[in-house]
């Protein structure tokens, strides 16, 4: 998408967000299935079919989507111009926070899902600059592999059962870093989460050999960077 072209996709569609998320899905649908029904759309959305009736006589009214009780849903061409706009903005979000954030594709299309409606116009340009740029450079160069490295750091607690990681460093002051140093936490150790407790607190990990339980309050100040997996 060029820029130019990216200042017109992001301009202000004057509809609410759920109608802006009705047009966009319907756009889905048509691309994954021949004909698209108020069952799929209901599904799609998680709603009831008399709210889809409801908000497709709306968008008839308003002249953007070709809908008659009982039948069939398609897009105007205004309507598809619309959707095109609302899915570029949530393409956008998705790479950002896919590409550039490093989270994972199911957390990603969520956050984008959740903000792709509330963005001004100016801040989805200037956050489509920003992923451009961040695309065109090398993956190789000193500042991507140093914010690939910051963005990968997370807090002890927010690791998932069965993670393996490797201890970054230690948040914390006085006695509670006194403690975890004794404990073996230090740079470049290897640390494994093991189970959290039925309430999620605390946790136990493993660390050289030994079975630790840690609240949760003293696994924050604990940052790590999360193993790859290995395939079997």
């Amino acid at each position: 998408m060029k820029i130019d072209h990216a200042r017109d996709m992001f301009e202000s569609t004057d509809l609410s967000s759920n109608m802006e998320d009705y047009l966009e899905t319907i756009a889905v649908l048509s691309r994954a299935h021949r004909v698209v029904r108020v069952k799929d759309i209901a599904k799609s959305l998680k709603v009831k079919m008399p709210s889809v009736t409801a908000a497709l006589g709306k968008l008839s009214e308003q002249g953007l989507v070709n809908y008659e009780k009982y039948g069939y849903v398609d897009l105007t061409e205004r309507g598809k111009a619309i959707a095109d706009k609302v899915y570029s903005r949530h393409e956008c979000l998705m790479d950002f926070f896919s590409e550039v954030l490093r989270m994972d594709a199911e957390t990603a299309d969520g956050e984008a899902c959740r903000m792709e409606h509330h963005l001004a116009p100016q801040s989805c340009r200037q956050l489509y600059k920003l992923v451009e740029y961040f695309k065109r450079a090398d993956a190789q160069s000193p500042w991507r592999k140093e914010l690939a490295d910051l963005l990968d750091e997370r807090p002890l607690s927010e690791l998932s059962e069965g993670d393996e990681a490797m201890i970054v460093r230690i948040e914390a002051e006085g006695v509670l870093k006194k403690r975890l140093i004794e404990l073996g936490f230090r740079r470049g150790a290897s640390i494994a989460l093991v189970r959290y407790a039925p309430l999620q607190d605390p946790l136990q990990v493993t660390i050289q050999k030994y079975s630790i339980s840690l609240r949760v309050e003293e696994a924050r100040a604990v940052i790590v960077k999360l193993k790859a997996k290995t395939v079997e």
